[in-house]
């Protein structure tokens, strides 16, 4: 008798008691080696073995198993209007870096954040301002697949937080649309797909040729030296250039700061903002 009550104690407790554990390891020796393109996690013994699994249930043959993942990469390259035209050279002015105005924390939906030395760089490779970028459906562009903020050099490369960093992206080897915003200019769209994977780095130019971007004239303004930049005056981010962008602007004219009425970024809002910029692009709008 004695034997069954201690059975079914048995049975009740590991039936009161049962859990659900998550994938963990205790080891004795280890590492986790990361880098923006992926991680890898490894305890003592072989870095890899062969996993079996069925109906969900896996078994890893005694060692720690995670999953890698890759990320694709790509290096797009785009030019924005004002920062040009304030810059009069194949360069953009980097005035709101100078004068330190650009934010650690991107003004786009991620809230992503840098560290300030990033802005310590100056010349080619000096950051300009923020910029949002975004991977579309190979089959439909209007479908976004991966949105993110990225920093824009005054060469015209767009770069990751580190200020140097090609982009690296989690999702899987395909083609893609490429698009890019700003805060105060027209976003543009890559013409055609391009194919990116996790093994090399695809420079995507949408500054260099019409028939590279969506809408080809449309979409930029010829700078007149080989570059076709986005369009400056886009206030309310709204894809049109419209006179409420225009009236919104002169209504902050004589403000210094980090300000969508600065659209050619030089750090003030002036009448040449409204002069030379806005007024003239009235009408243009995002082809996309």
């Amino acid at each position: 008798m004695k034997r069954y009550t201690l059975i079914i104690f048995l049975f009740l407790g590991n039936f009161m008691f049962s859990q659900t554990l998550e994938r963990s390891v205790i080891g004795s020796s280890g590492k986790t080696l990361s880098n923006a393109n992926g991680s890898l996690n490894f305890t003592v013994g072989e870095l890899v073995t062969a996993t079996a699994s069925n109906n969900g249930v896996i078994l890893a043959q005694g060692f720690h198993q995670e999953e890698i993942k890759l990320k694709i990469k790509l290096s797009p390259v785009v030019f924005l209007q004002g920062p040009l035209v304030t810059s009069g050279t194949a360069i953009m002015d980097d005035s709101l870096r100078s004068s330190d105005l650009i934010p650690t924390t991107s003004p786009y939906a991620d809230g992503i954040t840098c560290e300030s030395s990033v802005f310590n760089v100056s010349g080619s490779d000096a950051i300009v301002d923020w910029v949002w970028v975004t991977l579309r459906d190979k089959n439909d562009y209007k479908i976004i697949l991966s949105s993110q903020s990225a920093l824009l050099q005054a060469d015209g490369d767009i770069v990751d937080t580190d200020g140097t960093s090609e982009l690296a992206i989690d999702l899987p080897i395909d083609s893609y649309y490429i698009a890019v915003n700003h805060r105060n200019h027209l976003g543009i769209l890559s013409a055609t797909t391009y194919a990116l994977n996790t093994t090399g780095v695809t420079t995507v130019n949408l500054s260099n040729s019409l028939s590279s971007i969506h809408g080809t004239a449309n979409s930029v303004i010829d700078m007149g030296n080989g570059i076709y930049a986005m369009i400056s005056g886009d206030f309310d981010e709204n894809g049109q250039i419209q006179n409420t962008d225009a009236n919104s602007v002169i209504q902050l004219l004589g403000v210094s700061g980090y300000y969508k009425a600065d659209v050619n970024m030089n750090g003030q809002v002036q009448n040449s903002d409204v002069n030379n910029l806005v007024k003239p692009n009235i009408g243009k709008g995002e082809q996309f």
